[in-house]
């Protein structure tokens, strides 16, 4: 049985850290013993819920660029807890992972998810990566797009990376009445056509080309909501208030409950620039939301045009626009999508198939 620890970025609400949690809570205890996880920030939602399953759960509480103090303490723990294997998660965390491995003479095998942070990296630190990569056992991408963005953008050696996608687990039961509560808490009725996106509000996700499109629907009974929170805020807000979307567009910040919020919807949205696989996007098709994505990367290797959702070219809210309005005006349509799109998810995207992979 293989001892395996766990390195992370953070453990905050995102797309990479869900996967970590489900690695580290699910793996067969036949095959792997988890020895701990390792957040290089201070310890977000997810690092709290597995304390709370009393996984052994350490933070480095890295506020910035991490430095040599940082790589002493992880080199510490891994010391102290002796794992045979180490996944690393994200790009700060798998450089730190990847010294450490030097530093100790490869006493642990390595296996690295860069997932598609690395699309965003300098100069600088893409010059790093290139030169500890020779650190890494193995690569896992979350999609063909990714696995081909690594190889043929940042020369990465293509034995070396395996594509295993992203998996969810079955949505919970919702209580029948929660979507009529979440939407009175909006003041939107059942005859109102709700549009949600769910994610960090980043430049990435290009939440503010589905503001713009608000703008040009021309159903008065659509509104929309953006769930999360990030640096893009408070452009968002002013892009907003310059449209005067204030009665048809709203920000409501980091939800736990993201679940919950996605019951509420009629629409899924995911204006994203690039992706790698996203969970969000999975979770909605799960939940049987019919989906607008961007044709973008690893989007494209779960939708088909018109089948199990729409795809629009990224960046054109007047496309973007013309979907949400074609969706709004046929509710079979919109049923039909969700139903197939559900129906991919259980095929295709299962939890139990991402850990068996």
């Amino acid at each position: 049985m293989a001892r395996i620890l766990f390195i992370s970025t953070s453990t905050t609400l995102g797309g990479a850290e869900k996967t970590l949690y489900a690695l580290a809570t699910l793996l067969k205890p036949e095959r792997f013993s988890v020895a701990g996880v390792v957040s290089l920030k201070p310890l977000g939602a997810y690092g709290e819920k597995l304390l709370a399953q009393s996984i052994p759960t350490f933070t480095l509480d890295m506020d910035g660029t991490p430095g040599p103090r940082h790589i002493g303490m992880l080199k510490h723990i891994i010391a102290g807890l002796r794992p045979d294997l180490v996944h690393a998660f994200m790009y700060q965390a798998i450089q730190l992972a990847r010294v450490s491995k030097i530093m100790t003479r490869g006493r642990f095998r390595l296996v690295s998810s860069p997932r598609v942070t690395y699309r965003t990296r300098s100069p600088g630190s893409l010059l790093i990566d290139r030169m500890l990569k020779r650190a890494d056992d193995l690569l896992i991408a979350e999609s063909e797009s990714s696995r081909g963005y690594l190889i043929y953008s940042q020369g990465y050696d293509a034995e070396k990376i395996t594509t295993i996608h992203n998996g969810i687990a079955p949505p919970e039961t919702i209580d029948p009445g929660l979507r009529e509560r979440k939407r009175a808490e909006l003041g939107v009725g059942e005859e109102d056509i709700l549009v949600g996106a769910l994610g960090r509000l980043d430049r990435q996700k290009d939440q503010r080309t589905l503001v713009q499109a608000m703008a040009a629907v021309s159903n008065q009974r659509v509104s929309c909501v953006l769930i999360g929170d990030g640096p893009e805020q408070t452009r968002l807000t002013s892009k907003i208030n310059a449209l005067q979307l204030q009665r048809r567009v709203r920000l409501l910040g980091e939800q736990k409950d993201a679940a919950a919020w996605l019951c509420a919807l009629d629409i899924f949205a995911l204006p994203s620039l690039w992706e790698g696989l996203p969970n969000a996007l999975l979770e909605a098709m799960a939940a049987g939301l019919p989906v607008i994505a961007s044709a973008v990367d690893g989007a494209c290797e779960v939708l088909k045009n018109g089948v199990n959702g729409l795809l629009a070219a990224p960046g054109q809210a007047q496309e973007l626009a013309a979907k949400i309005d074609e969706l709004s005006a046929d509710p079979a349509k919109r049923r039909n999508l969700g139903q197939a799109a559900r129906a991919t998810i259980a095929e295709r995207f299962t939890l139990d198939r991402m850990l068996s992979a």
